[in-house]
């Protein structure tokens, strides 16, 4: 159909304002029942298969959409062939990161416990198109999946929000240390680190600083 084809690429490259959307949709409605007050047969019904009694009507709401889960894919791409606007978008969203982590250098919302939020007066700090597109990852249940993980790849998960860390796992001032004396931020610094300081693992009071591995 021609608005399909006429608006893909915009929409793909800088997406479609719900204004702009609903519009569309009215001009179609008019056009197919030739300006009629009433629609004899909904849009919805025109949306389905032929063999449901349909005539394959593009559903630009379910178009947009698509686009958007496009945009998540290249967001989640964690490749070398990674977008440079997914980094960007990394610096944006870890704008709203908890409170308890220091560096932003490495997170990633898809890969952690913590969801940037999609409401509310801090989500006004997103631009629209992030947040569109987080909402649709929120709709969809968008999250990595992985039947094995290797080893090697385990070693570089992040370490804070971690998506398997059982309740209570974390605690402040040692997150503090880890954080900021020993720069600790994957599984992998984690790991290292133990190793390293296992045989002297020490914690001293009488006014002298604490030791938190």
């Amino acid at each position: 159909m021609i608005i399909g084809g006429m608006t893909q690429f915009l929409t793909k490259a800088q997406g479609m304002p719900k204004n702009i959307e609903t519009a569309i949709i009215k001009i179609m409605r008019k056009f197919i029942w030739n300006n009629k007050k009433t629609s004899p047969i909904s849009l919805e019904q025109l949306q389905k298969p032929i063999e449901e009694g349909g005539i394959n009507l593009i559903d630009i709401k379910v178009r947009n959409e698509a686009i958007k889960i496009t945009w998540l894919q290249s967001y989640l791409d964690l490749s070398s062939s990674r977008p440079a606007w997914a980094f960007l978008a990394d610096i944006i969203i870890n704008n709203l990161k908890p409170t308890r982590i220091n560096n932003t250098s490495d997170l990633n919302t898809f890969l952690q416990s913590w969801d940037p939020p999609t409401r509310g007066l801090r989500m006004t700090n997103l631009p629209k198109e992030i947040t569109s597109m987080l909402k649709i990852a929120k709709k969809y249940n968008v999250s990595f999946v992985l039947i094995k993980l290797l080893k090697q790849l385990k070693k570089q998960l992040l370490v804070w929000y971690h998506l398997g860390a059982p309740p209570k796992t974390y605690h402040i001032q040692r997150d503090h240390c880890l954080q900021n004396n020993h720069k600790a931020q994957k599984i992998k610094h984690l790991i290292k680190i133990s190793k390293k300081i296992a045989p002297n693992n020490t914690e001293t009071t009488n006014n002298k600083k604490k030791h938190y591995p």
